[in-house]
């Protein structure tokens, strides 16, 4: 997140914490992500209809929600871990087996900081985690070099 963070910081020109919806797709594009023109549109599009501004936690959402990225080498890697997990082989894990894994396996983050990044990513529903979605999961590999 980090990269994404001084891309956003960047953009926002009066230091408000936010960004125009126009300013969207160079900052998705600065951290690597190849939305498609479209789906740029799309989030400016939700972006105006709040007011034409988003602030990062939003913004990460809504590209969780939208851009469908092409699947990294390193988020193939970590759906093969979560899914050796997935005892019901449905695609999907608890929030607390998600949350040990991110807090004990390799780069071990904070309860705290599993939590954010939790709910960051949008990735969560109906208390289940859907590690399958490819690219909830570049984001958290994104947001995670944070931490």
């Amino acid at each position: 997140v980090s990269e994404l963070r001084e891309a956003f910081m960047l953009f926002d020109y009066n230091k408000s914490g936010k960004i125009a919806s126009r300013d969207v797709g160079p900052v998705i594009r600065s951290v690597g992500l190849k939305p498609s023109e479209a789906e740029v549109q799309e989030i400016a599009q939700e972006i105006s209809q709040t007011g034409g501004e988003v602030d990062l936690s939003t913004l990460i959402q809504l590209i969780s929600k939208i851009v469908s990225n092409p699947p990294t080498e390193k988020s193939d890697e970590l759906c093969e871990v979560f899914k050796s997990y997935d005892k019901e082989n449905n695609g999907q894990l608890s929030i607390a087996e998600v949350k040990h894994l991110l807090t004990s396996v390799g780069e071990k983050l904070t309860d705290d900081e599993a939590d954010e990044l939790l709910k960051m990513t949008g990735c969560v529903h109906n208390g289940k985690v859907n590690y399958e979605s490819k690219l909830s999961f570049h984001l958290i590999l994104i947001i995670q070099e944070e931490f």
